[in-house]
């Protein structure tokens, strides 16, 4: 296989994997009335704990002014708190509220259901093919960075 082949296929196929993607979490997003950015925002603070404005923007790779302004909707409906860092009091966090915690979990468990229903009948081996491909492309992505 030459490389214009190579590229070709990466491309269509990384392309359908983003749109089938980005399709399933807006689905689950809708569902519980937030957007695929604010569940991204969620989801992280989740991962990783509360976060400043500008730390979430870096994670997520999104400018502060619209992180900024999805965490000012996600705090309005309940998602999400401003706190003060303990350390330093000048420092505000967002950080996942009663109604954020319950709403990622329910969109986790709503995957978790997705998943294991598409993954029914695949065998192990099948499954470790898929994530040690998924490693080798990111490797080479890296390496193209």
């Amino acid at each position: 296989m030459d490389v214009v082949d190579f590229k070709n296929i990466l491309w269509n196929n990384t392309r359908k994997i983003s749109e089938k993607t980005t399709s399933l979490i807006n689905t689950l997003c809708d569902h519980h009335g937030i957007t695929t950015l604010q569940g991204r925002i969620l989801i992280e603070i989740q991962h990783h704990g509360s976060h400043t404005i500008g730390s979430l923007a870096s994670r997520l790779n999104i400018a502060g002014t619209n992180v900024s302004t999805m965490c000012k909707k996600l705090e309005s409906k309940g998602f999400i708190e401003r706190v003060r860092d303990e350390l330093d009091e000048r420092v505000v966090k967002v950080a996942l509220s009663e109604k954020g915690i319950h709403v990622v979990k329910e969109i986790n468990q709503e995957l978790i259901e997705k998943i294991s229903h598409a993954i029914q009948g695949e065998t192990d081996q099948t499954l470790y093919e898929i994530i040690n491909g998924l490693k080798k492309l990111n490797e080479m992505l890296e390496k193209m960075d």
